[in-house]
């Protein structure tokens, strides 16, 4: 069996360490405009330090506006992903690249004891690891070709 790549960035040098959150019961339009006003792509939803969901874009659209829900009435916790795959702060950048890629995920939740400590994008693997552009050029050339 080959052993695995590593590039010997952790996951904690380049993760976000201030993810923008919010809790279960936020109005969905509450939270398109925290996600707007941070520029943000999803907003993790948490209890205490505890990661519980994450909405994205993706599921306002296809989650409420698609299926004409009452989006003044719908709360985070109505449309959030849970069961989110997570990553380790001590995990080599590498093996995230492919965890994303193998489980088609733009953003790894870092979890440490259970508790939430960070949120590692695509946008902070670029920044973070040049030498990793084109694993994630090929991850979102895939994305696009499969829609």
């Amino acid at each position: 069996m080959a052993k695995p790549m590593k590039i010997g960035v952790k996951v904690s040098d380049a993760m976000t360490r201030s993810p923008v959150v919010d809790s279960k019961n936020t109005p969905l339009p509450q939270c398109a405009r925290k996600m707007l006003s941070n520029n943000v792509g999803a907003l993790i939803i948490k209890e205490g330090k505890k990661l519980i969901g994450i909405i994205t874009e993706k599921d306002i659209v296809e989650g409420a506006v698609a299926k004409e829900l009452n989006v003044k009435k719908t709360l985070a916790k109505d449309i959030m992903t849970t069961g989110m795959i997570t990553i380790a702060p001590e995990a080599d950048l590498y093996k995230a690249v492919e965890l994303m890629n193998r489980e088609n995920v733009r953003r790894l939740p870092v979890v440490k004891n259970g508790d939430l400590i960070g949120l590692l994008t695509v946008r902070d693997l670029l920044y973070a690891q040049p030498k990793l552009y084109q694993k994630v050029h090929e991850y979102l050339v895939s994305k696009r070709v499969k829609k």
